[in-house]
């Protein structure tokens, strides 16, 4: 519309706003300009009135846009702040500063959106540690159990976390579930592939597939969130922590982790404790793979001697070889290519370096696992069927003893 021309030859420019309104015929919406005089001469306008009119004519679309306007909309426009607050990849967030307070201060900014989508976060108690929140009743979700030994599931509400890429948290029907970033930008895609491979789809079926289902996953910008059930606690408690459990029970454990490296990529759904009930339980739990952030997968028609790596293990929160400080057997230093499946039995091995069965079977097959010569190191297949022929040989009730340096409790110590 071309702007009106005044007598005095003075152009007054026009300030409109847009209005959507819908006809009574259930047409689709049309426009209509609204043109409010921003100018006038001011021998036949107040300067008063025009401001009065500006004013009006701002209020009015705040009014339409707060009518019109999508809440998730306006919920995306005020998270951006906060969410620019965020660590920009993951190692930013499994390092995020020198204290704990950055760590804290990270899972605060996430609270408001987790509580958008049901989740309370679990509340921090001291150092890595964090204790469940009395909000809804606790309910089992199949993966997280306390034998009858203690008599109470107080370990159940208690979380220690090795970095701050995992969080505790309860679902408002009150599940108890790990939050675990997965994806920033464009980090820790390989990750998110090989989850959803093993943890979807016919694979996720079998019996023998360990690897911890994912409950959800969130997404939020360029971050995925993969969300978890709690299990009953880490394999790596299993031997010289809290939990009294028997040579027996930790064996059985072992025959269940020959598909990953150390033990705490492995958690369980209780520790039996049999020593403390002073019997074997006639159920065993079960145990479950996590974390894959530097796993690797290799086609399914890769010939065997073409699935090799060279050098560490890196990737996602471990970009840089200063950040990896796992053991590994000498071939992974020698710069040339190795058995990656090797490394992860070495590096299992390894991680129960202080458990001693008292079996000198089962202790020899162990220091078998971490041979310095990989060709002489046993494979994942030939440990399982190694150490499943001696358990199967002999009574379960000859495992109910204490292995060599076990945790000593005080008497009455539950």
């Amino acid at each position: 519309m071309p702007e009106k021309e005044l007598d005095a030859g003075v152009f007054v420019p026009r300030f409109y706003y847009m209005m959507r309104t819908r006809g009574a015929d259930g047409m689709p919406p049309y426009k209509t300009r609204q043109y409010i005089t921003l100018c006038t001469p001011m021998s036949s306008v107040s300067l008063g009135r025009n401001l009065a009119m500006i004013v009006t004519a701002l209020l009015a679309s705040y009014a339409f846009w707060d009518a019109h306007c999508p809440r998730t909309t306006r919920r995306r426009i005020r998270q951006k702040d906060w969410y620019e607050q965020l660590p920009a990849n993951l190692d930013e967030w499994r390092i995020p500063g020198n204290c704990l307070e950055d760590e804290e201060r990270i899972w605060l900014q996430l609270d408001k959106v987790l509580r958008q989508w049901g989740i309370t976060q679990w509340q921090h108690a001291s150092g890595s540690a964090l204790k469940a929140p009395c909000t809804a009743p606790q309910l089992s979700s199949g993966f997280g159990y306390t034998p009858l030994a203690r008599t109470t599931p107080i370990r159940l509400g208690q979380f220690q976390y090795l970095n701050p890429l995992s969080r505790a948290a309860r679902t408002q029907e009150g599940h108890d579930i790990i939050i675990r970033v997965i994806v920033i930008g464009q980090e820790g895609h390989e990750h998110l592939k090989i989850l959803r491979k093993l943890t979807t789809g016919a694979l996720s079926l079998y019996s023998e597939n360990h690897t911890l289902p994912t409950f959800a996953e969130l997404h939020f910008e360029d971050i995925i969130l993969g969300v978890f059930h709690k299990a009953g606690g880490s394999v790596i408690e299993a031997h010289g922590a809290w939990a009294r459990n028997s040579t027996g029970d930790i064996v059985d454990m072992l025959l269940q982790m020959l598909e990953d490296a150390f033990s705490d990529n492995f958690i369980v759904q209780w520790h039996p404790e049999s020593l403390a009930a002073k019997k074997i339980s006639t159920s065993r739990p079960r145990v479950y793979l996590i974390d894959f952030e530097v796993a690797i997968q290799f086609p399914e028609d890769c010939p065997a001697e073409q699935r090799v790596c060279v050098g560490l293990p890196l990737g996602g929160s471990f970009p840089s070889p200063e950040m990896y400080n796992r053991q590994c057997p000498p071939e992974v230093e020698s710069g040339k290519p190795y058995d990656p499946f090797k490394l992860d039995v070495w590096q299992l091995a390894s991680s129960l370096h202080k458990f001693k069965s008292k079996i000198p079977a089962i202790d020899d097959t162990l220091t078998a696992m971490t041979d310095g010569d990989p060709i002489r190191r046993l494979g994942a297949q030939q440990a399982l069927d190694r150490l499943g022929q001696i358990v199967a040989s002999m009574p379960l009730k000859s495992l109910l003893f204490e292995p060599e340096g076990a945790f000593k409790f005080k008497s009455g110590t539950n």
